[in-house]
C-alpha cells in the first residue's frame, strides 16, 4: 500500500511542478490557399499558415468545424480533415486540409465562388471553435478572422 501511495504522490508533485506559466500561441495568419478540388458539392483546400508556440509543451490542433464565408458569401462548414501537431518553441509554417460542402450555398452564388477560386486574392472569414490540446486536456478556442489571401489552384 506504501509503495502505491509513494507512486500517487509522485504523479501529483510531477504534474503540479510541469505546470509552468503558459506563454499565448501567436498567429500570425493564413499565408496562402491552394485550392486542391472545386465542384458543385464542395471545395478541398490546403491552408498554409503561420503558428508560434513559445512554451515548451507541444499540442495539437483537432479537427474541426468552422463556418467559412468567401467575400461575403456564405460557403457553408469548413472541416479541418487532419490533426496538426505544433512543435514547441516554434515559429513555422504548418498546412491544414480543408473540406469544405456548399450545402449552405445558394446555387446563384455558385458561378461567384468559381470566379473567384481563378482570382489571385479572396477574402475568407472564418468563424467557429478550433479544438486543441494534448493527451487528454482538450479545448475549445473561438476563431472570428477576416483576411484577405493569395489564392492559387492546383
Amino acid at each position: 500500500m506504501r509503495k502505491y501511495l509513494f507512486v500517487l504522490s509522485a504523479i501529483c508533485c510531477i504534474a503540479f511542478t510541469s505546470c509552468g506559466d503558459f506563454k499565448e500561441i501567436t498567429f500570425s495568419g493564413i499565408q496562402s490557399i491552394t485550392i486542391t478540388s472545386l465542384n458543385q458539392k464542395g471545395v478541398e483546400a490546403i491552408i498554409t499558415a503561420k503558428i508560434k508556440n513559445p512554451n515548451g509543451t507541444a499540442f495539437t490542433i483537432y479537427k474541426s468545424d468552422m463556418d467559412v464565408s468567401l467575400s461575403g458569401i456564405s460557403a457553408g462548414k469548413a472541416h479541418i480533415t487532419k490533426n496538426v501537431r505544433i512543435k514547441a518553441k516554434s515559429e513555422e509554417l504548418y498546412t491544414f486540409e480543408i473540406k469544405s460542402d456548399f450545402s449552405n450555398l445558394n446555387l446563384a452564388d455558385l458561378p461567384k465562388i468559381i470566379s473567384m477560386a481563378m482570382s489571385s486574392q479572396i477574402k475568407i472569414t472564418l468563424k467557429g471553435n478550433l479544438k486543441a490540446g494534448k493527451l487528454f486536456v482538450k479545448r475549445s478556442y473561438p476563431v472570428d478572422l477576416t483576411q484577405s489571401v493569395p489564392i492559387r489552384s492546383k
